[in-house]
């Protein structure tokens, strides 16, 4: 079900917007429907990417440390 809204736009966003919607020929609510999914597109791809770091981050964390505990048994003497 499509929701309503009220939009305010600073007059030089406006225009900008108008004139691209005009020369795309489009409809003024389509030109902003799509803006808005290309945006929501946008900003869940790079929220994807920043939770894809905090997790490489981690995870290379982890790997750091194993690399540690296995140094460390290549120490040993064999006979032990």
């Amino acid at each position: 079900m499509a929701k309503a809204l009220s939009l305010k736009l600073d007059e030089e966003t406006y225009l900008e917007a108008e004139k691209i919607r005009k020369r795309l020929k489009l409809p003024r609510n389509t030109y902003i429907r799509k803006a808005v999914g290309h945006y929501n597109a946008l900003y869940a791809r790079k929220l994807l990417e920043r939770e894809y770091r905090k997790a490489s981050g981690r995870l290379g964390a982890s790997h750091l440390e194993y690399l540690k505990e296995t140094e460390m048994l290549e120490d040993l003497p064999e006979n032990s």
